[in-house]
């Protein structure tokens, strides 16, 4: 009972509590082939999605996350002082952000668009879409406001968990079908690897040392956090993105 789907790419850690092992199983394991079957995927992988569509997507992906090492440090502040290994973990995550805008930015530039711009800023050079400013409000919501256990459920379970599923694909699609090397493929690499795949065992880890067995209304509600997370990220956002319509002229350089 307690191994995960073979089907499902293999890097979520062995879990010993209960509440955990069947959040894998009914949440986590069904969003991520839910995602890896996405019509976004599966046609890059195949390289029939459009340039321009995958441009607009990495674009507003890369103006989303230029806030997120200072949302992720704030989170880490919040959690208990005495909590140090906690801390540690977060602050690691916060600091190893520093660069992937600029990673991501140097995707935009090969894909044709304005990267460098978007990432110089300000902000109101970039006209993101409405679902990225959603995700950015998303992430101060869960930094700033809710409980802190609530933001290392969401952040580095909710996230962390499926992002992996997504982006590892999309690394040698990205190569195959698209022309992406060197600078404009190390945030794919980076975010479709082995690193990302530690911040999504760390969170569940947090969480397996902080939630007692026995506390049923704290598990449900963070895996509501959880759930709810994934679905915003996961198929509620590819489905946003492959749906948009605009002309390639929009986003091009």
């Amino acid at each position: 009972m307690n191994q995960p789907d073979k089907d499902q790419p293999d890097y979520i850690k062995e879990l010993n509590s209960q509440w955990l092992i069947d959040l894998r199983d009914e949440v986590l394991d069904p969003i991520r082939a839910r995602a890896l079957a996405h019509p976004f995927l599966t046609e890059m992988i195949d390289g029939t999605f459009p340039v321009h569509k995958l441009r607009r997507f990495f674009a507003d992906l890369c103006w989303t996350i230029i806030t997120t090492p200072g949302v992720v440090a704030s989170l880490a502040a919040r959690t208990p002082h005495y909590e140090h290994n906690i801390k540690t973990k977060m602050l690691e995550n916060a600091f190893s952000e520093w660069n992937h805008s600029w990673a991501l930015s140097q995707t935009v530039n090969a894909l044709g668009g304005p990267g460098d711009l978007i990432y110089a800023g300000p902000d109101h050079t970039w006209d993101a879409l409405p679902y990225a400013w959603h995700l950015r409000n998303w992430q101060v919501l869960y930094a700033y406001n809710e409980p802190w256990i609530d933001g290392v459920a969401a952040f580095a379970v909710g996230i962390e968990a499926l992002v992996p599923s997504i982006f590892s694909p999309m690394i040698e699609a990205g190569k195959k079908h698209y022309g992406l090397k060197g600078d404009a493929l190390d945030w794919l690499e980076w975010h479709g690897g082995e690193v990302e795949m530690q911040h999504g065992n760390n969170g569940l880890l947090i969480l397996e040392q902080q939630v007692d067995d026995d506390d049923i209304k704290l598990q449900q509600h963070l895996r509501s956090v959880i759930h709810k997370t994934m679905m915003v990220l996961g198929e509620h956002w590819l489905d946003y993105y492959y749906d948009n319509e605009e002309s390639p002229e929009t986003t091009a350089a």
